[in-house]
Formats: structure tokens, sequence, C-alpha cells
């Protein structure tokens, strides 16, 4: 697996874990100021869920990197697919 190919898988998990992570611990305003939506968070915690998606998402990254390079899918599809 090149860096590349590592890059790409990352970022997928990365675009994952962030949006799994995007409703949690929003709180919605009950003071609605007007010209904003009912439904405005009041905080939303950016940094935390994009720092926390990003490092999280080394463990995956790094385990499917791990079977790409040594090769355990291809013993299982030339013994059972193929």
């Amino acid at each position: 697996m090149s860096l590349v190919s590592y890059i790409v898988v990352f970022l997928i998990i990365w675009m994952i874990l962030f949006f799994i992570a995007l409703p949690m611990g929003v709180v919605v305003s009950n003071d609605h100021e007007e010209g904003f939506a009912n439904s405005a968070p009041d905080k939303t915690n950016l940094k935390i869920k994009v720092i926390g998606s990003f490092l999280i998402s080394f463990i995956p990254a790094s385990i499917i990197y791990w079977i790409v390079e040594n090769k355990l899918f291809n013993n299982f599809f030339n013994n059972y697919i193929l």
C-alpha cells in the first residue's frame, strides 16, 4: 500500500468519524435571537470534533494498512472466493 493509498483510506475514515461526531454534544439554545435559526446550537465544539476524529482515525487506518501489507486477504480470496 502506497502513501497515497494510506492517506485516502485515512481521509475516508476521518470523514465518516467526523460526520458521526457532529451531532454529539450539541445543545440547542432556548433563547432564540432574531436572524438565527431556531435550531442553531449554542456551541458546536468543532475543534474538538475535528482533532478527536483525526486522532481516532489513525487506529483503523493503521489496521487496514497492516492487513494489506501482510496480504491477509490474499489467502482468503484465493482459498474461498476464487
